[in-house]
């Protein structure tokens, strides 16, 4: 549930935007990382491989907190952009007022993508209703039985939204 709804959450969001026909302006890439209770080091080395990226790099979400039903997003960036940026993603995210996951607050954007925020990328962790998140996490009980297959399309659908909106922009959430 925990690594694994995530990767699920981000591959489902991408290939729900293809199969809507979306393309838009900009490329939306899905990275897939490794090794962030021991050392971060597959943020680090993805950050440090994509750094003369960096500067053309938008935005970057991150999923991973379970299955559990989305809230909104917490926003991570340089602090003189905080404020413009949490604007600019919760205007986007007043489109997910169906699934209630209109929440954005600056906050941690991700374990995995925090690397990328010294380099001025903004960046965003789904936020979910996590309240019964460590009842499982990392225990044997951790099994694919405990995920709510509409919590997983909640996310999906917040995430595709999100990333499709920026992508599809004429600026950047900074600017």
């Amino acid at each position: 549930n925990d690594d694994g709804a995530g990767c699920v959450i981000m591959m489902q969001a991408i290939t729900t935007l293809r199969r809507l026909g979306l393309t838009p302006r900009r490329t939306i890439r899905v990275v897939l990382f490794t090794n962030e209770e021991n050392g971060l080091r597959g943020g680090l080395a993805y950050a440090d491989a994509h750094d003369a990226e960096a500067p053309k790099t938008v935005f970057a979400v991150e999923a991973d907190s379970g299955s559990f039903a989305p809230r909104g997003f917490g926003i991570e960036t340089k602090p003189e952009v905080t404020g413009k940026v949490v604007a600019k993603v919760a205007e986007i995210a007043s489109l997910l007022a169906p699934i209630r996951a209109t929440r954005v607050i600056a906050s941690h954007g991700g374990a995995d993508i925090g690397p990328l925020v010294p380099k001025g990328v903004p960046t965003a962790g789904l936020d979910v209703d996590g309240r019964t998140y460590f009842d499982t996490h990392h225990t044997e009980a951790d099994t694919l039985d405990k995920v709510d297959p509409a919590t997983i399309a909640d996310s999906v659908a917040a995430i595709a939204v999100l990333a499709y909106v920026i992508a599809e922009m004429p600026g950047r959430v900074d600017d």
